[in-house]
């Protein structure tokens, strides 16, 4: 028990500093109550990666059309934050499977993500979700410890052939700036 909340308190200090500096890398502007949000949002998939290792998220189409099914106001909000948390992790930290069925599912996630935080009504999920397209770069830059060697050259050949910003952004991190970005930052 003593092991379990020395690790959650050290998972929660990693994620608290790693948000922090990646918010503070792209300039982002966000409240705290968002901040704080975001840390607690990925302490949860860390905890339910950890404990459900053989199953895997609804589809999002099927979370969509539970939402639209649930007549019940607080249940439906806890649907769309849950829609939102979704596809705010899966486009953040998934992005390449994401990015591998098309450049439209990376819209269409962020769109049906932002819309589900948004239609909560509440705070800091409207935030969050005004502010999608920045806060996947945030999850995203979780990758950055780890991007080295020859992934650091998939990413740039990833870069290189779709000049996607989410790479961008990631060899940006690492130091990197893709040539294109050169004259225009």
């Amino acid at each position: 028990m003593e092991r379990d909340v020395i690790v959650q308190e050290n998972l929660n200090s990693a994620l608290e500093r790693d948000v922090q500096q990646a918010v503070k890398r792209h300039g982002l502007v966000i409240t705290p109550p968002a901040q704080q949000y975001l840390v607690e949002m990925l302490e949860r998939f860390a905890k339910y990666f950890g404990l459900y290792k053989d199953t895997w998220l609804t589809p999002i189409t099927l979370q969509y059309h539970h939402i639209n099914d649930e007549l019940n106001n607080a249940q439906r909000m806890q649907l769309q934050r849950d829609l939102g948390d979704h596809c705010l992790f899966l486009v953040g930290y998934f992005y390449d499977f994401v990015r591998k069925q098309g450049e439209g599912q990376v819209r269409y996630h962020a769109q049906i993500g932002s819309a589900a935080y948004q239609q909560t009504g509440k705070s800091p999920l409207v935030e969050i979700g005004q502010k999608f397209s920045e806060l996947y770069l945030i999850i995203g830059d979780l990758h950055l410890p780890s991007i080295k060697g020859k992934r650091l050259i998939e990413v740039y050949e990833r870069w290189e052939e779709t000049k996607d910003w989410y790479y961008a952004s990631l060899l940006m991190g690492k130091g990197i700036v893709p040539r294109s970005f050169k004259g225009n930052n």
